[in-house]
């Protein structure tokens, strides 16, 4: 994409807010800046949108800049649960919910993605995993679990700059490759599109 078209789609779809800007900065200053895309943000909000969710599962808050995309297009009664292993990083998102005014949709739930998902009953209407690699299909078949018919579960990194489609990689892109075989099933309708890094998505069918 060039310089061009990405301004243009992105004052078009996907600007960011002061808010958003102000998570992202914190994030630079503090944390791993391995935030989704505002493109692929906004295309999480779109999914969220879509499914008429009520109920949202997220693996792997960081400061919660995808989590804020989520939970904004969330009913008045529905909640997004999200889970993080690093405290300094629930607590970042906590204050990030607060100061959007959502910390009554959002739950940031301490703890290791298995441990949490295991307390976690369904049933969800879109999961979203962004978490560590290794346990990706792991954490995709948890949420699946705990899905509903019909409703959507997103995975972020589902490309690596292709490196997906190599074995022996490392970083975590075994666990990847896992879950792409995982999303590649018969029980769902499932395509990785190129936004940001790459974000796999699939319908679980009823």
């Amino acid at each position: 994409m060039s310089d061009e078209l990405e301004r243009y789609l992105s004052q078009h779809y996907w600007t960011e807010d002061d808010l958003l800007r102000e998570v992202r900065a914190d994030i630079a200053a503090r944390g791993p800046q391995i935030q989704v895309s505002a493109e692929a943000g906004r295309l999480l909000a779109l999914l969220v949108r879509a499914a008429g969710a009520t109920r949202v599962l997220e693996v792997g808050t960081l400061f919660g800049y995808s989590g804020l995309w989520m939970a904004r297009e969330l009913p008045a009664d529905g909640h997004l649960d999200t889970i993080e292993i690093e405290q300094l990083h629930a607590d970042a998102a906590e204050h990030w919910f607060e100061r959007a005014g959502l910390a009554d949709r959002v739950t940031v739930h301490r703890g290791a993605g298995v441990d949490v998902l295991a307390t976690l009953p369904g049933p969800y209407d879109v999961a979203f995993i962004d978490a560590d690699k290794d346990n990706y299909a792991v954490y995709g078949r948890m949420a699946l679990e705990r899905l509903r018919p019909g409703g959507i579960v997103i995975a972020d990194n589902a490309i690596r700059s292709g490196r997906i489609a190599l074995t022996g990689q490392g970083g975590g892109n075994d666990g990847i490759r896992a879950l792409h075989d995982l999303l590649a099933g018969d029980d769902l309708v499932a395509t990785t599109v190129p936004v940001g890094d790459g974000l796999a998505i699939a319908v679980k069918k009823g």
